[in-house]
């Protein structure tokens, strides 16, 4: 017999969730090996159908999980997402602020390599776990996907994220992300103008003296 109900938990991370069939039911647990012919990562909210197996200790999961083919949830997650134009101009004028800071030599010319290198590698790597992730395969460490935007790399990811539909909904993951972003132009631009180097610098010192 088959039964109708809401995805209330996914744990990404984890490839595991739990789906209620009513308000006053209870959760149900699921595997993401358990979802057939798996075509998207599952997402919190979605309506999907099932079928009750007893697992250990007598306990139920759900098994044989498909999406409703009517589900405004697929349909959306189909749809690649909208890049924003104020993002890209910003990353566009990054760019262009870290080769004329670079030719001019307030930049070392190994950095241009690395920073543009890193949009292109983390770019692949967004699309690989992508992949990975819907194949129910090995997955790439968020660990590394946050350190590639940290040397500059977080312009290939947001273009990445948009593209491939991947990662941009879960809030733990966007959070640090944008940690990262903030970061990293924070340094370049003090590495790359000189004078405000040594505005930070002066005011950190006078601070120092001023709590002795």
């Amino acid at each position: 017999m088959r039964y109708q109900g809401k995805i209330v938990k996914w744990y990404d991370d984890k490839g595991f969730g739990f789906i209620r069939a009513t308000n006053d039911s209870k959760d149900i647990f699921f595997h993401i090996s358990d979802i057939h012919q798996l075509k998207k990562r599952p997402e919190i909210g979605e309506l999907v159908t099932y079928e009750l197996r007893k697992y250990e200790r007598g306990r139920f999961k759900a098994s044989d999980v498909g999406y409703l083919a009517k589900n405004k949830y697929v349909v959306k997650s189909t749809v690649q997402s909208a890049l924003n134009p104020y993002f890209l101009v910003f990353f566009l004028l990054f760019c262009t602020f870290v080769v004329e800071r670079t030719l001019k030599g307030f930049l070392p010319a190994i950095f241009l390599f690395i920073f543009f290198g890193a949009n292109f590698i983390v770019f692949l790597f967004y699309y690989q776990d992508k992949v990975s992730a819907n194949k129910n395969e090995w997955r790439i460490a968020e660990s590394t996907l946050h350190l590639f935007s940290l040397v500059g790399g977080w312009g290939g990811a947001y273009i990445a994220q948009k593209t491939f539909s991947h990662k941009h909904k879960k809030a733990s993951f966007m959070f640090t992300y944008k940690i990262t972003i903030l970061i990293n132009c924070t340094l370049i631009t003090l590495y790359a103008i000189p004078i405000l180097r040594e505005l930070i610098l002066t005011w950190f010192k006078l601070s120092a003296v001023g709590l002795q």
